[in-house]
């Protein structure tokens, strides 16, 4: 059997002023197998731009009551991109206005009254497209470093990752910044935020797989180390004619062909698991029933949990729960024994109530950290921050410092992508990101010929005053003096 082709995906971006739609938009669309959210936009302007670096299927506008002049922006977008397939919603608009729009080309017009429901459907109508590189915008591996970047990782702990070198990283970035338009990791970071694409989230290989349809039937996952209890699990899904997958070598099975094509859930029965037993977990983004020969301490099952268990058997109750549980798992369910878990229980709650009352879970900044976060936004650096507010550069080092604090960071780069996730940066600071950037590269004055001749003679006049030392060459090749090389 040929390796299956790539699942056709529906490229989405969106743009809305009201932060509500556009995350409500991108929760509700990301979940849908068929459906990319490539960026989101605040403002018309910048819908273009994200255009240019993710290469959408669709677009979807929120209009409001200016219809009228979204249907000159939807001319000029369709002039650069032909094949883009537009989506106005609108509030309320006269028949000029929508007589204006379907000339501009706009393929859909949708009041606001016909709720999500219409999105989803005219999104689904739209034709996709395999996965691929757009051509001249951000790459998967672009934007991996950006998210990366944006989550407050230093180079080395980016090719760490990856598992590619540090040099490699530096390369990339500087294509970024190039496609960007920017000269700085913190203002590619802003750049990033302001098209929402610090969203994008890796997706395990296997987590595009077609829905579970109804009355299919669980595939089991066995894998784990060989002894009795694994084959009484074996023995256990053999008598109830289950199907299941036995995984003797630990490695990736993301691309197989019985994880790409079955149709129905799909749930791994981890037997006294190793160290290279739980990858299969992640890598096929499935619930897990983890069967222990030994007592598990509340250390042990709080890491179990934690690493995508969903049930526990113990191995001696194998024969009469392993394949209820499994069911259950196979649905949703998170199912443990209940003596196990109650240290585990105490032990959060009395961590729970270590906390402050009425702590909030948004972080509340000062006047004066708003301002400098703002300013980071724009790309200014600490003396060009505290030249703006009037204050002393330590000052500003000082507030940074609490700000990092608050949210919970390391670096500039990650306070922008929080304060992003938490809404504390205005669209307007970050539209205005690339903008601050140019302005502040100065243009290279030209060099007169006169100036040129004169270090081409102080240049002769060094090499004639020290004689030059001459490098050592490949067989085959010349030696090039010093002063042979610089000009």
């Amino acid at each position: 059997m040929g390796v299956p082709p790539a699942r056709v995906t529906v490229r989405v971006a969106f743009q809305s002023p009201r932060r509500l739609l556009r995350d409500t938009l991108a929760a509700c669309l990301a979940v849908r197998p068929d459906i990319t959210v490539v960026g989101r936009v605040a403002e018309p302007d910048g819908i273009l731009e994200l255009c240019e670096l993710r290469r959408p299927d669709v677009v979807i506008l929120d209009a409001g009551l200016r219809l009228s002049e979204f249907a000159v922006r939807v001319r000029a977008l369709l002039r650069r991109f032909p094949g883009l397939n537009v989506i106005v919603m609108y509030r309320e608009a006269s028949e000029q206005d929508l007589a204006a729009a379907c000339r501009a080309g706009v393929a859909s017009l949708l009041p606001e009254s016909h709720g999500l429901a219409a999105v989803l459907a005219l999104v689904q109508q739209s034709r996709g497209r395999h996965a691929r590189p757009a051509e001249g915008g951000l790459t998967d591996r672009e934007l991996e470093i950006v998210v990366l970047t944006g989550s407050g990782h230093s180079v080395p702990e980016i090719a760490d990752l990856l598992r590619i070198s540090p040099l490699t990283v530096e390369n990339i970035k500087r294509r970024v910044y190039a496609k960007l338009d920017v000269s700085s990791g913190v203002h590619a970071v802003a750049r990033a935020a302001s098209f929402g694409l610090l969203d994008q989230r890796a997706v395990p290989a296997a987590s595009r797989r077609p829905q579970a349809e109804d009355g299919t039937t669980v595939l089991t996952v066995v894998s784990g180390r060989p002894g009795a209890a694994l084959d009484q699990v074996v023995t256990a899904l053999i008598a109830s004619r289950l199907p299941f997958v036995l995984v003797r070598v630990p490695g990736t099975v993301a691309d197989t062909h019985w994880a790409r094509w079955h149709r129905g859930p799909l749930v791994a029965a981890l037997v006294d698991p190793g160290p290279l037993d739980w990858p299969v977990v992640a890598e096929l983004g499935v619930p897990a029933v983890l069967v222990h020969s030994n007592s598990l301490d509340p250390p042990e099952l709080a890491e179990a949990l934690a690493s995508g268990a969903s049930a526990l058997v113990a191995a001696g109750r194998v024969d009469a729960h392993f394949i209820s549980v499994l069911r259950m798992v196979s649905q949703g369910y998170l199912v443990v024994d209940s003596m196990p878990m109650r240290p585990l229980i105490g032990a959060v709650r009395a961590r729970w109530d270590e906390r402050a009352p009425g702590r909030s879970e948004l972080p509340e900044l000062t006047s004066r950290e708003s301002d400098i976060l703002r300013s980071m936004a724009r790309g200014d650096s600490i003396r060009q921050t505290a030249k703006a507010l009037g204050i002393a550069p330590k000052t500003v080092e000082n507030v940074q410092t609490r700000l990092f604090r608050k949210l919970g960071v390391r670096n500039r780069s990650g306070a922008l992508a929080v304060a992003d996730a938490f809404g504390l940066l205005p669209a307007q600071t970050l539209a205005q990101a690339r903008d601050a950037a140019q302005a502040r590269v100065p243009a290279r004055p030209p060099v007169p010929a006169q100036a040129r001749g004169a270090v081409r003679a102080r240049d002769a006049a060094q090499a004639q005053a020290c004689p030059p030392k001459v490098f050592p060459s490949p067989e085959g090749f010349s030696s090039l003096f010093w002063s042979d090389w610089r000009s």
